[in-house]
């Protein structure tokens, strides 16, 4: 049985495979989930960050939630000792030394919390107050503040954590996050959406990027090879060129979702438009335009995309589709699409495993 999580602007979604289709459920309407995580220990347990409610946690892999981190309950004030983790935007669970979990919680403004007792207590990590450059950093339709976008860590060197700021570029930590430093590579790219490792290359990164829209002299997609030391734009066939979200397959088969500018990626307006590439490294080293069994382009809001068992997913507002050749081809899962959410944003889609 396969089960997907999708969050969405005011609700996520637990999808649900029962015969010949999907049972869909909606849970915590309004709370505004935008990131998930599941822990690798216990598969039972998966969190959701929400961008105004705070952190919440399901045992029950995501059957029922309650708020953790925070006692935040209908704009009730902060107590001194409440962690302030209302704009929750990135969270993900890594295995540690000694089989151990430990919860990583992305905020905004920037700063990292984390967890090893499943949620029972917190701690600031950092605030990145001593990386250089962090009065750089800024996220344009709020310029006065940042947030950590992204994390990643590949299985064979769990040691190395890799984070994204929303714009600021790609910090990493070589020591199961208790200390971070940022990429000092020259060039490095500034507004990384989705940083991904490879599954079997622990030195690989590929990253989808904003980069063409700040002038920071990136294109849409990164690759480094060398942890992030350098990278190598890999562009070629790419004409959106604004980039939000990537996955990647053992095969080093790739799908990105992209749109021409972030306000045709983002809006809710007629002006919506969106598409999906794909790439074959033993095939084609340019990227194709993904058409068949995709919604039209025109309306439909940027994809979430992800990767399982050597198939992609992507969710958007017209539901959620899935390739079983690198992206050349899609199919729609067998679900009535409900229709409150045809002008929603999918933010990201998980696995449950």
């Amino acid at each position: 049985m396969k089960q997907f999580v999708v969050t969405y602007d005011n609700a996520l979604l637990l999808f649900t495979q029962e015969n010949n289709g999907y049972r869909i459920e909606s849970k915590f309407k309004g709370a505004n989930p935008i990131a998930v995580t599941q822990d690798p220990v216990d598969t039972n347990i998966i969190y959701c960050g929400t961008f105004d409610r705070g952190l919440w946690k399901s045992d029950d892999s995501g059957e029922t939630w309650i708020p953790i981190g925070t006692r935040f309950k209908n704009n009730d004030a902060f107590k001194q000792e409440d962690l302030h983790m209302t704009r929750v935007t990135s969270v993900k669970v890594y295995k540690v030394k000694d089989g151990q979990s430990m919860l990583l919680v992305g905020t905004e403004p920037s700063a990292l919390f984390v967890s090893y007792d499943h949620g029972e207590s917190f701690e600031l990590v950092t605030d990145f107050s001593n990386i250089e450059g962090k009065d750089k950093w800024f996220f344009p339709p709020r310029p006065y503040t940042h947030h950590v976008k992204w994390q990643a860590s590949n299985l064979h060197q769990p040691e190395k954590i890799y984070v994204t700021v929303e714009a600021g570029g790609m910090l990493y930590s070589e020591d199961y996050g208790e200390s971070w430093q940022a990429n000092s590579a020259n060039h490095a790219p500034v507004d990384i959406h989705v940083l991904r490792t490879h599954p079997t290359k622990p030195n690989k990164l590929y990253g989808v990027c904003g980069d063409a829209f700040l002038n920071s002299g990136h294109g849409t997609v990164i690759e480094s090879e060398d942890y992030g030391a350098s990278w190598q734009d890999i562009n070629e066939g790419i004409t959106a060129k604004y980039g939000y979200n990537l996955a990647v397959n053992e095969d080093d088969q790739l799908v990105i979702a992209t749109a021409k500018s972030p306000y045709t990626a983002h809006s809710y307006t007629d002006e919506t438009e969106s598409t999906i590439y794909y790439r074959h490294r033993d095939k084609n080293e340019q990227w194709i335009e993904a058409t068949e069994g995709l919604p039209e382009q025109q309306g439909t809001i940027v994809s979430a995309l992800t990767e399982y068992e050597g198939m992609f997913y992507a969710a958007n507002n017209k539901g959620v589709f899935y390739s079983e050749n690198g992206g050349q081809k899609w199919q729609q899962l067998n679900v009535n699409w409900p229709h409150e959410f045809s002008s929603q944003h999918a933010h990201q889609i998980m696995p449950i495993v």
